[in-house]
C-alpha cells in the first residue's frame, strides 16, 4: 500500500512539475536577434501649412532581452533609437508595450496601478499564474483603457517584427525581417 501511494505521489508531483514548466513564457520564445527591414519616417513639415512627408529608407533593429524586457535598438544613417519593452503573449505572436516612464507618459498612469494585486498573476512577461489566460487580453484588460494606443509586435510564424517609434513628435515605421 505504502509504495502505491508513494507512486500516486511521484505520479502527482511529475504532473504539477510538467503543468508548471510553461512554454509559452517570453524567455521561451526567442525573439532576440538581427532584424532588416525599411524604415518610413513620417516627418512633420516645419511650417504650420506643409504636410507630412514620407521617406522610406532600409534600417535595422537588434532585439536582445534584458531580464524580462524587450530592448529594440533601431537605426539606419539618419535614425537612431532605443526603447524598452514589455512582451506579451498573444496567441502564436508577441504583441509589446511601452515600460516606465515612457508608459506612464502614454497613458496617464504607472504600469501595475490599475491592476492592482491581480496584475502579476494573470500575464506578463514570464506567463502569469493563469497558464490558459491569454498575456495580451490580460495586460490590455488589467492596463489599458478602450482606445489605448498600441505601437507593434512580432509575428512569430513570420520571423518578423515591426514598431512604430515616435521620436520628437514624428513617427518612424519599422518593418524587418530576422535575419
Amino acid at each position: 500500500m505504502k509504495s502505491i501511494l508513494k507512486l500516486m505521489s511521484l505520479s502527482l508531483f511529475v504532473i504539477v512539475l510538467v503543468s508548471c514548466d510553461k512554454g509559452d513564457d517570453l524567455n521561451s520564445i526567442d525573439v532576440a536577434g538581427t532584424y532588416e527591414g525599411t524604415l518610413l519616417a513620417e516627418v512633420s513639415g516645419k511650417s504650420s501649412n506643409a504636410s507630412k512627408t514620407n521617406a522610406e529608407t532600409t534600417a535595422t533593429a537588434d532585439i536582445t532581452m534584458v531580464g524580462d524586457q524587450i530592448q529594440v535598438h533601431c537605426y539606419n544613417d539618419n535614425f537612431d533609437t532605443t526603447v524598452m519593452l514589455d512582451g506579451f503573449i498573444d496567441n502564436n505572436d508577441v504583441q509589446v508595450c511601452l515600460t516606465g516612464n515612457d508608459f506612464e507618459s502614454m497613458y496617464g498612469h504607472m504600469a501595475g496601478e490599475r491592476s492592482g494585486m491581480n496584475g502579476g498573476m494573470n500575464g506578463g512577461m514570464n506567463g502569469g499564474m493563469m497558464g490558459n489566460t491569454n498575456q495580451w487580453t490580460q495586460h490590455l484588460s488589467d492596463e489599458h483603457q478602450q482606445g489605448d494606443q498600441h505601437f507593434g509586435g512580432f509575428d512569430m510564424s513570420e520571423h518578423k517584427f515591426e514598431y512604430t517609434f515616435n521620436v520628437g513628435g514624428n513617427n518612424y515605421h519599422f518593418q524587418g525581417t530576422r535575419k
